[in-house]
């Protein structure tokens, strides 16, 4: 089992401070570098679901992963560094907190 099942009591990185994407269909965005001990990222899609990949490619609404609006989802920190966000419409907010063990 690992940690991120076992250890469901992560709390916030000390030091850092959330982020907040508004990517459109045409403009991509990623997450800003994170603080050290991060372990995971929790964030929530706010106005407009939206497009991830985590692949290094840019999304498409063809070729990614769908994020519904209203819906939270952790990822983590690696996969965070890799992830790639557009809406599927009009503009999405992102909405990300760092979280460690």
């Amino acid at each position: 089992m690992n940690s991120y099942i076992s250890n469901l009591y992560l709390k916030p990185t000390e030091g850092a401070t959330s982020q907040r994407l508004s990517p459109g269909p045409a403009t991509p965005q990623s997450f800003a570098p994170f603080q050290r001990g991060t372990k995971a990222i929790t964030f929530d899609i706010q106005n407009s679901d939206a497009f991830m990949t985590i692949d290094g490619s840019t999304p498409v609404s063809t070729s990614a992963h769908k994020l519904y609006a209203g819906r939270a989802y952790t990822l983590s920190v690696e996969a965070a560094k890799a992830a790639e966000f557009i809406a599927a419409s009009g503009t999405s907010v992102i909405y990300a907190s760092e979280l460690t063990n």
